[in-house]
């Protein structure tokens, strides 16, 4: 046995032993989980002992249940779906707008060409993406895919495109995306903060670590499940077919984890508290008010009367057959007046009145933290945002500090797009339009001279993408200062244009030169034209 596999073998039986369930949800290893039923090492989240802050442990990262967790809490807990549906807002938007811009230089053609042939792939590219038929089940289109791709690189770590090629004839590319749910590839899925790994992922890889082929787990038309092993590159095309996007934090990770994972424990915890806290002050309104009992008698009992929720009517009580059973109901009970379109189970709907002598009705005094419940929940949540990147102003979507204060955590949210954008280009949407532009090439409708070879292919390939503008809370100072970087040189007319509104500068000027032709000339313009000044008066 060589030096490898027996570190393995002493790794997998380290796991295996003395295994116990801790923090939040754990999921038994029939399949895609901890296959010994649960982990020591809170690899799922939690943040008790033998949890994620336990330290001076190296931690096992449980990517299956920090999936399944992840997902939950994006279900249940405001905060957290807030957290990556923010990110998905600003990064994606309405969807990022492609932007080619050909390296004119070493093309050996020239800028207006290269500005032409950008213009014309931007145009068509658009097409495809804004249609339902890039996407193989036709529910989705390419803009609404790279909202889904963010929320799934948030919320889950990490997300999977399977590329499709069709030769039908109503589509406007061969190009079809899917998307393949990462608990289809199957395996026990750890990752070690030691960086040593030694569990299959479901990723087939070489010797340096590239991935090759994906055992994915689909259903056939029996509705039985079987495993499809499905190659990253076709062997004869050379063709994409799957994209794996995640961002590495560890040596030796293989696959990604939920970005929320180290806050998977306070956002439940947090979420515990507000409902707690919600439970109360709905029954402390239930219960408004009570007897106090006089020195000499016990309280009456006000609800004694009280039947199947109803009130026992007086013209019932004084139809008793019995006089002394009559008598007694006229006496004892507190009478009770019924509020008009209102019942028992309605908080704040029963006036209590015929008190015995000496007791009073005392409000009940209402102890739930209602005044400072909201600043408390912000503070915890500050943090929890903080370690994601984003001001809580932002996911909260109010900016009531000064113009300074929010205009900088404005600006900050747009570091933290472009940051994610760059992730979201590297992993998927390069690859995508790679593999479009070459169903484009293939069939005649674009030219790219030199396409084979790589250098020449990246510099056809060059692009950037347009980006959603950034929120603007005082247009005047924007112009202003957009108008003083034109003049400096600093900035151009078409990135003023895309960030204030998206549209393009080009088509901005063009569209204005018509209609600036279309206005109307008054008479007072025509007379200075024709007489070169105003007259004299």
């Amino acid at each position: 046995m060589g030096i490898w596999s027996k570190i393995s073998s002493f790794f997998t039986g380290w796991l295996k032993a003395d295994v116990q369930m801790s923090g939040l949800q754990q999921q038994p290893g029939a399949w895609g989980g901890n296959p010994w039923g649960g982990n020591p090492f809170g690899g799922d989240g939690s943040k008790w002992p033998g949890g994620m802050s336990n330290s001076g442990e190296s931690q096992v990262l449980d990517h299956y249940s920090l999936r399944q967790n992840a997902r939950s809490v994006y279900l249940e807990s405001p905060l957290g779906k807030s957290i990556v549906n923010s990110y998905a807002d600003t990064v994606v938007d309405k969807g990022l707008k492609l932007q080619a811009e050909p390296k004119s230089d070493i093309l050996g053609i020239t800028p207006e060409e290269a500005e032409r042939w950008a213009t014309e792939t931007n145009e068509a590219f658009d097409l495809w993406a804004g249609s339902k038929k890039s996407h193989l089940a036709e529910t989705l289109t390419f803009y609404q895919a790279q909202r889904l791709m963010v929320i799934y690189q948030q919320r889950d770590g990490e997300y999977f495109v399977r590329l499709n090629y069709s030769k039908r004839a109503d589509l406007l590319n061969p190009l079809q995306i899917q998307f393949i749910d990462p608990n289809q590839i199957r395996g026990s899925e750890y990752t070690t903060t030691s960086g040593f790994q030694s569990t299959h992922d479901g990723i087939d890889r070489d010797l340096a670590g590239r991935e090759k082929a994906y055992h994915v787990w689909v259903r056939d038309q029996k509705q039985n499940y079987k495993e499809v092993l499905v190659p990253r590159v076709g062997a004869r095309s050379g063709r994409l077919f799957v994209i794996h996007g995640f961002m590495p934090e560890l040596p030796g990770q293989g696959r990604g984890f939920s970005r929320i994972a180290h806050i998977l424990q306070n956002l439940e915890n947090q979420e515990d508290y507000a409902l707690a806290v919600l439970k109360k002050c709905i029954n402390q309104s239930n219960v408004v008010m009570f007897n106090k009992p006089s020195p000499n008698n016990d309280a009456s009992d006000p609800f004694e009367s009280i039947e199947q929720g109803g009130v026992v009517p007086v013209s019932e009580i004084t139809a008793a057959t019995d006089p002394a059973t009559a008598a007694a109901a006229m006496v004892d009970p507190v009478q009770y007046q019924s509020i008009p379109e209102a019942t028992l189970r309605v908080p704040g709907s029963v006036g209590v009145f015929n008190l015995r002598e000496g007791e009073e009705i005392k409000p009940f005094m209402d102890s739930s933290p209602l005044p400072q419940y909201g600043d408390y929940i912000d503070s915890i949540s500050s943090y929890l945002t903080a370690s994601m990147g984003m001001p809580l102003e932002y996911v909260k979507k109010q900016f009531t500090e000064s113009y300074s204060a929010s205009r900088a955590a404005m600006l900050l949210v747009d570091r933290l797009r472009g940051i994610w954008e760059n992730e979201l280009d590297s992993d998927s949407l390069a690859p995508i339009y790679e593999m479009w532009l070459s169903g484009e090439i293939a069939a005649g409708r674009r030219s790219a001279p030199g396409w084979t070879d790589p250098r020449l292919r990246a510099a056809w390939m060059a692009h950037s993408w347009a980006s959603p503008p950034m929120p603007n809370i005082d247009p005047m100072r924007t112009a202003k200062a957009d108008k003083e970087y034109v003049s400096m040189g600093a900035q151009t007319l078409d990135r003023v244009a895309r960030n204030h509104n998206g549209t393009s500068g080009k088509s901005n000027r063009a569209k204005l030169a018509r209609e600036f032709e279309e206005l109307p000339v008054p008479p007072w313009e025509k007379q200075t034209q024709q007489t070169g000044g105003p007259e004299d008066g």
